[in-house]
């Protein structure tokens, strides 16, 4: 073996050792700044458990002792009874007297045995009760430990935040100008899908960088035989196009229905709603039982961040009958671009609000 192999061989040892002290350190590290350095609970609670076992262990042998005592009380209490009898022969009275002789033996040990079931008994109640005090400690200090360590958390998150937001502007234009190219589309608009405040909910950032620039809202070159304002939906595509003027449309990202539950035809936008009150239809429900608590019957879900229909909802109608499908918000952001509704257009939630200002009720609307 030659001295540099040798020397290669001691250093990639060298290097396996550093490495199991780095991981060493770290979880002693870990295990260190769990908060809680009191006795577990679970031992504590053991203990507990123990001490109940062993009051219903002295309960048991104190009842076993009393009903012995009993017994032998109840038969020096008849023959107390017989010998006060007026007629009573020699015999018979020499006969009782020898019972009650025989029996002060064991009425004495049995008397102790009690004495001494109630002694122990007494002892397992108060040890019960000091663990149930430790228990209840040890679970307070534990729950503190937990609340310390949360708002330290809680703090750490808002200082990180606060960080991020002071200088969220030099790390947006870093991030958009390495993402996309400076004259792409999608540029103009992703600022946008941050977060923000929207009447009584705070809608979520949309991690842009996850999704493909393609199904951000963008404005893009579009021919159509379609009316300016008209929407048209390509459910293949997953794109919601709103025609514009000059050969133009602005495109929404768009996730459609299932296999076996797509729709297509001409609507009508019949009604618009900000935060809508989400209600499965019937055949929805019977495919899914766990929706009935949101039927008509009951209200319905409302409105809110979890509320499947989002910040906005566009009912479609053909003539007066109301098609039961809606261009609505989503908080699923993932599911954008794929076939994950139940027949419904769903666009991201900032999508959404944004396409509920561009078009009034009674926009056409061709799904293809």
């Amino acid at each position: 073996m030659t001295v540099s192999s040798t020397f290669r061989r001691n250093c990639g040892a060298a290097v396996v050792l550093m490495m199991a002290l780095v991981v060493s350190a770290c979880s002693s590290t870990s295990s260190s700044t769990s908060g809680y350095l009191g006795p577990s609970i679970s031992s504590v609670s053991a203990k507990k458990q123990a001490a109940s076992k062993t009051v219903k262990n002295t309960k048991s042998a104190l009842r076993k002792a009393r009903k012995q005592l009993d017994a032998l009380d109840r038969g020096e209490a008849r023959d107390d009874r017989r010998l006060k009898r007026k007629k009573i022969s020699k015999a018979y009275r020499a006969k009782i007297d020898a019972r009650k002789a025989k029996r002060k033996g064991p009425l004495r040990q049995a008397r102790r045995d009690v004495k001494k079931a109630k002694t122990a008994f007494d002892r397992a109640l108060r040890a019960e009760r000091r663990a149930q005090r430790r228990l209840k400690t040890a679970q307070q200090r534990k729950d503190a430990s937990d609340r310390r360590a949360a708002a330290t958390k809680k703090r750490k998150l808002l200082a990180q935040k606060k960080r991020e937001k002071s200088s969220s502007s030099k790390i947006t234009s870093a991030f958009v100008g390495g993402l996309f190219g400076s004259s792409e589309p999608a540029l103009k608009n992703i600022d946008d899908y941050r977060a923000r405040t929207d009447g009584d909910f705070k809608l979520a950032a949309i991690p842009v960088k996850k999704l493909d620039k393609r199904l951000l809202r963008q404005q893009v070159k579009y021919s159509t035989r379609h009316k300016v304002g008209t929407l048209v939906v390509d459910p293949r595509s997953k794109y919601l196009y709103l025609i514009q003027p000059g050969g133009k449309a602005m495109r929404y990202g768009i996730g459609v229905g299932k296999a076996g539950f797509e729709w297509s035809g001409s609507a009508h936008i019949g009604w618009k709603q900000k935060w809508p009150t989400w209600t499965p239809p019937e055949e929805m429900i019977a495919r899914k039982r766990s929706l009935r608590k949101w039927s008509a019957k009951n209200g319905g879900m409302p409105g809110g961040v979890k509320n499947p229909l989002g910040a906005r909802a566009l009912y479609l109608m053909q003539g007066r009958v109301d098609t039961l499908y809606r261009l609505h918000g989503t908080p699923e952001w993932q599911s954008i671009g794929t076939a994950a509704s139940s027949g419904c257009i769903r666009l991201m939630n900032q999508d959404v609000i944004d396409l509920y200002k561009r078009v009034p009720n009674g926009t056409k609307v061709v799904v293809l």
